[in-house]
C-alpha cells in the first residue's frame, strides 16, 4: 500500500513520465479536459464534505491515475493507492480502516480494478456505501463485464479516450522547451503513431532518445532515424481509437463474409501487439453471434484456436487464428440464436418472474404451503417425450403468462 505526498514538487530525477505528470487541472490533456459532467465534478471537489465514488475507464496513458491524484491533491485528503495485482482482502481492509479513521474520510485509489476479485471487489462495498471513504477506481476492461454489478451501482463511470495526435504533439511541445531539445517533423510523426494514444509510451520513447544522448550522441535533437533505432513501431497509429476501431472492423469484416479484409485487420492487431486473449475472445463470440447456427462447425473451429493461440503464444498463434478468421468469414451467417436470448432476456427483464409450471418442476419440490398440489408428485403430469413416438409429444414449457411468444422462428 503507498500513500502519496501530493504537495512536494517531483524531483528532476524522477522518470520523464513523473517529471511530466499534470501537476494542475490546466495541465491535464485529452477528453477529460472536453467533458463537461467531469469538469463539473473535478471542480466540486475543493470544500466539499461529501464526495461521489468514481470509476476511470480508459486505454494505458490516458490520464487515470493522474486524475486520481489531483483529485486527492484538490480535496486535501488522504490518498492511498492499491494496486489491484497484487493486493488482497486483507490489504483492502487495512486501508479502508486507515481512511476512514481520518477526519474526513480519505481517498481510496485501485489501480487495475477489474484484476480484483468477485470477493475483493465485494469488500469494497459497505465503506463506498456508508461514506466510510472515497473510492477511485481505475480499469483498462469494460466495466459491464471486469466489474461487479453491486460495485458498479455505487460508482459514477467516466469514460477516457486514447489522446489525439494533437494532444500528444501538445506534450512534445512541452517537453521539447523544458528538456532544451529539438524533434524534428519525422520524429515527431513517428513518435506520436508508435505510442497510439498513451502518454506515458510517448515519453518513455522520448526518454529514451534523451538516455542515447548521455551515451555518446553528442547532439540534442530527436531525428526519425533514431526513434526507429530505439523504438518498435507499433500498428495501432491511424486514429486515437485505433485498438477498438481495428477490432470493430475485425467483426465487421467477418460479419460482411470479406476474408481478405478479415486477414488483414487480423494482422493489423498482431502485429500492433494486441493482446492474445481479447482477439481470440472477440473472434469467438463472432463465430456464435454471426455465424451461429447456419454453421455449428463455426464455434468449434473458433474454440480450438482460441486454445491454440493463449498455448502457443505469438508468433505461431497467427496461424490458428488466421484459420479461425477465415472459416467464419467465409461461412453462411444466421444471428438467430443471438435475436432469440436477447429477446428472452428482455421479456425475463420487462415481465414478472412467472412460476414454472408444475409439470415441469423436480421430484422433490416443495409446494408452497397454500397449494391446489400439496401431496401431488409433479412428476405425474409430466409426458417424458421418449415414451412417445418420435420421441415428441405436445406439452407446454413455457410459462402460462408466455404460451405464445416465439423467440425463434426455425
Amino acid at each position: 500500500m503507498e500513500q502519496l505526498n501530493l504537495f512536494n514538487d517531483i524531483p528532476s530525477t524522477k522518470p520523464l513520465a513523473e517529471k511530466y505528470r499534470p501537476q494542475s487541472f490546466e495541465d491535464l490533456i485529452g477528453s477529460v479536459k472536453k467533458n463537461q459532467n467531469f469538469i463539473n465534478w473535478f471542480n466540486s471537489t475543493k470544500n466539499q464534505q461529501k464526495f461521489i465514488s468514481i470509476l476511470l475507464w480508459g486505454p494505458p496513458g490516458s490520464g487515470k491515475t493522474t486524475i486520481a491524484e489531483l483529485f486527492a491533491k484538490n480535496s486535501g485528503r488522504v490518498f492511498l493507492k492499491l494496486q489491484a495485482f497484487n493486493s488482497g482482502v486483507k490489504e483492502l481492509r487495512e486501508a479502508i480502516d486507515t481512511l476512514s479513521r481520518q477526519p474526513k474520510p480519505g481517498i481510496l485509489f485501485v489501480d487495475e480494478l477489474h484484476n480484483f476479485s468477485k470477493n475483493q471487489q465485494d469488500a469494497l462495498l459497505n465503506a463506498i456505501e456508508l461514506g466510510k471513504i472515497v473510492f477511485i477506481g481505475a480499469t483498462t476492461e469494460n466495466p459491464a463485464i471486469a466489474i461487479n454489478k453491486a460495485l458498479l451501482s455505487r460508482l459514477i463511470k467516466f469514460e477516457l479516450k486514447a489522446h489525439s495526435f494533437a494532444d500528444l504533439n501538445q506534450l512534445m511541445d512541452r517537453v521539447s522547451v523544458e528538456e532544451s531539445i529539438v524533434i524534428e517533423d519525422a520524429a515527431r510523426d513517428y513518435l506520436v503513431k508508435t505510442s497510439a494514444g498513451d502518454a506515458r509510451m510517448l515519453l518513455n520513447a522520448i526518454e529514451a532518445c534523451l538516455l542515447s544522448f548521455q551515451k555518446g550522441k553528442a547532439t540534442n535533437v530527436i531525428t526519425s532515424n533514431l526513434c526507429q533505432e530505439l523504438i518498435q513501431r507499433q500498428v495501432f497509429s491511424g486514429d486515437a481509437d485505433s485498438y477498438y476501431s481495428c477490432v470493430s472492423a475485425l467483426q465487421k469484416a467477418m460479419r460482411g463474409s470479406d476474408p481478405n479484409a478479415s486477414i488483414y485487420w487480423l494482422a493489423r492487431l498482431l502485429e500492433g501487439g494486441a493482446d492474445l486473449k481479447a482477439v481470440a475472445r472477440r473472434i469467438l463470440v463472432t463465430a456464435s453471434e454471426d455465424v451461429g447456427l447456419a454453421d455449428n462447425n463455426a464455434l468449434v473451429v473458433a474454440e480450438a484456436a482460441y486454445r491454440a493461440a493463449l498455448e502457443l503464444g505469438m508468433p505461431e498463434a497467427r496461424i490458428p487464428l488466421a484459420q479461425a478468421v477465415i472459416y467464419i468469414a467465409s461461412a453462411k451467417k444466421s444471428n438467430k440464436a443471438y435475436k432469440a436470448i436477447n429477446l428472452a432476456m428482455q421479456d425475463c427483464k420487462n415481465f414478472e418472474k412467472y412460476p414454472v409450471p408444475f409439470h415441469l418442476r423436480p421430484l422433490n419440490f416443495a409446494c408452497p404451503a397454500k397449494s391446489d398440489n400439496i401431496g401431488v408428485n409433479p412428476i405425474t403430469d409430466y409426458k417424458y417425450p421418449h415414451d412417445y413416438e418420435g420421441a415428441y409429444v405436445e406439452q407446454e414449457y413455457m410459462p402460462f403468462e408466455l404460451k405464445d411468444r416465439v423467440y425463434f422462428d426455425f
